[in-house]
């Protein structure tokens, strides 16, 4: 699976950065959407029809995978502009990234509304997402 935007250190096979790049690239084109370029996250896309819009970090297996993992996090966190985008960091579907995702409170990947994409060794995209809720108590734009 080739990776169009970026070069990769440590190449483009399974389950490095680079593969798993070419896999959401694959996966958001054959769902239709367009994608294309930001300064600092790895890929954004937009769908023409629906208007739905994605930001995803991503990052592959390294000797690191806790501080790769953080580090896309923080990317991502950087990069989150507006509220209504789809925001979400991809990774390689192996036990040592889905250590990092569980460590991850619930509340926050809630709160910052992320989704979890898990790409497996035959390039195919798992999303996971927290079901987001409204808040249990009302606000005062509930109450009029």
């Amino acid at each position: 699976m080739k990776a169009t935007v970026h070069k990769f250190k440590r190449g483009t096979a399974w389950p490095n950065e680079g593969f798993v790049q070419g896999a959401i690239e694959a996966f958001f084109r054959a769902g239709g959407f367009d994608v294309g370029k930001h300064r600092t996250i790895d890929l954004v896309c937009s769908h023409p029809f629906s208007g739905v819009e994605w930001r995803v970090e991503a990052k592959g297996l390294t000797t690191a995978v806790g501080l790769d993992f953080r580090t896309g996090l923080g990317q991502l966190i950087q990069g989150m502009e507006e509220p209504g985008i789809e925001y979400g960091l991809a990774v390689p579907d192996i036990p040592q990234f889905r250590k990092q995702v569980f460590a991850v409170p619930s509340w926050v990947v809630e709160t910052l509304r992320i989704h979890w994409l898990f790409v497996q060794p035959d390039g195919s995209v798992k999303i996971e997402s927290v079901r987001f809720r409204r808040p249990q108590h009302p606000t005062a734009f509930d109450v009029g």
